[in-house]
Order: structure tokens, then C-alpha cells, then sequence
């Protein structure tokens, strides 16, 4: 709890210092959600935040990542942003374009490429110390804005974000009161994932990891496809919807009004059907 606390005073100081961080934190007051359901169990919400359009169709090609400089290094980083040290290689920074409450972004020092294997338990270390939090990877292909330098996220615990495997999407589970087991497992996981991506350096899927009841839980969304053909199609047509962690939880983050709009239950078993990898 000490470290949820230390948190806490840096909202208070960051949203006092930084105008951009409390503009984005004073819009979730204001945002637009709206909820689908499939029976009594299963529910999907709709979030309509305009303020996440860079990251959402955000080119991450090699040859566009290589233009551009790179947000989450240090000289990159606004001069009013501060954060605090994790585990003595990252620092716990405040998401200026939230779409959690108290959305975080925990970077490594140093700019290596997004790749969690060997990370698993500095996920876990971190969820275990943030009790309220969620906290989740994008991989590269599925959902990283800044798929060149290693991040995790975080953000307020809610029961969407922590809902296992439905029949719309694939989740695979992993809990144990250990936290080396978890990372055993998930390594089974990953290689069992790498046999059926053999060409991607790192098999696509996406994380959320939390402590609950003294268990540690691993939620793994394994991928297929990194955007839905609906992102790519022009006009009417098009749904710029872009699923990392959070959309495949069970909440989809939309950037423009009229996708908020006419998004309806047949898209959303559409999309999930493109992007989540079934696992027999």
C-alpha cells in the first residue's frame, strides 16, 4: 500500500502542475459509456474517448516508429512529468490520455523493444504491490503505441477488467497463490504460443495481471490479428477500433463520435472473432 500511496500524492502534485494530465484526468468525468449484453453474464461497455486517437491508429511499422522520436524516453518526456522509481529500472509515470482512473505507465529505463518474456514477474511484483490496480501488456502487434520501447500499464481495478474467458474471445487463466508458479505457467504458455506463431518474434496476445483474495491471476488474450478489417475500410464503413489489453477485457475504446455511435453487438462478435486466437 505504500507505493498506491506514494501514487496518490503524485496525481495530487501532476494534476496541480501539469494542465495536460488534469484536462485528461477532469474528461473521464464526462466520457461516454454504453454497455451491450449477451445473457446475464456476459456484458461489453463501449467507451467513446476522443482524447486516445493518436494511440489508436497510431502507424507502427518499422519504418514510422523509426521517424519518430521516442515518447517514452526520458529526454522525449514532457519537463513537467515526473514519476517514481520501480524495482530500480523503471519509473511509474501518469498517463496524460487516460482511459482507466489513475492510468499509469510503467517504462523501463531503457529503450529495448516491447517483449515481456522474462518480465512476467516484475508484472506480478508490481500488481502485488498496487492491491486497487490492474496491470496490463501490450504487445507489439496488438495494441502498443510504442512498440520499440518496453512498457507496462496500469490503472484502477474494475470487475470488466478482470472478467476471465467468455464465448466471445479466448483468455487463458493462470492463478496461483506462487508467484513462480505463475511465471512457470505463463512460460508453458509462451512457448506453447511461439509453436503456433513461429514466424513473430513474440507471439501476439495481450495481458492483465492482478492480485485478488492473496492470488496472484494471469489473464492471457491470445491474438490472431493485430487490428480487425473494419479499422482499414473507408467511409461508412470503417470502425477505427485498434483492441489492446482493456478492449479485450471487455472494454473497446472508441475515438470518434460517429463509431460510438452505430458500433453494435454483431460488430463487436465480429471483431473479437478477427483478433482473438482460439485455443483448442
Amino acid at each position: 500500500m505504500q507505493l498506491q500511496r506514494k501514487i496518490d500524492q503524485l496525481f495530487i502534485e501532476q494534476q496541480r502542475d501539469w494542465e495536460q494530465l488534469r484536462a485528461g484526468t477532469e474528461q473521464l468525468d464526462h466520457i461516454n459509456v454504453k454497455e451491450f449484453n449477451w445473457g446475464n453474464e456476459l456484458k461489453v461497455d463501449i467507451q467513446f474517448n476522443p482524447s486516445r486517437i493518436e494511440s489508436v491508429s497510431a502507424k507502427v511499422d518499422k519504418s514510422n516508429i523509426e521517424k519518430r522520436p521516442c515518447f517514452l524516453c526520458e529526454k522525449n518526456r514532457p519537463k513537467v512529468q515526473s514519476g517514481i522509481p520501480f524495482l530500480d529500472k523503471y519509473i511509474i509515470l501518469l498517463n496524460p490520455f487516460p482511459i482507466l482512473r489513475n492510468h499509469l505507465t510503467i517504462t523501463l529505463h531503457s529503450h529495448v523493444p516491447q517483449r515481456i518474456r522474462k518480465k512476467t514477474g516484475d508484472m506480478l511484483t508490481l500488481a502485488e504491490l498496487l492491491p486497487d490496480y490492474i496491470v496490463f501488456y501490450n504487445g507489439p502487434k496488438c495494441g502498443a503505441s510504442a512498440p520499440d520501447h518496453f512498457h507496462l500499464q496500469a490503472g484502477l481495478k474494475s470487475p470488466i477488467l478482470m472478467a476471465g474467458e467468455n464465448e466471445l474471445r479466448s483468455c487463458l487463466v493462470i492463478e496461483s497463490t506462487s508467484k513462480s508458479e505463475v511465471e512457470e505457467r505463463f512460460e508453458d504458455v509462451y512457448q506453447y504460443l511461439h509453436s503456433r506463431q513461429p514466424e513473430e518474434e513474440e507471439p501476439l496476445f495481450n495481458l492483465i495481471a492482478f492480485v485478488e483474495n492473496n492470488r496472484y491471476v494471469l489473464h492471457i488474450f491470445p491474438r490472431k490479428a493485430h487490428r480487425p478489417r473494419q479499422f482499414y475500410e473507408e467511409g461508412k464503413r470503417q470502425l477505427l477500433v485498434s483492441p489492446g489489453a482493456i478492449d479485450m477485457a471487455g472494454l473497446i475504446i472508441t475515438v470518434r463520435e460517429e463509431d460510438f455511435n452505430k458500433i453494435r453487438k454483431e460488430e463487436i462478435v465480429d471483431i473479437y472473432s478477427q483478433v482473438s486466437m482460439p485455443i483448442i
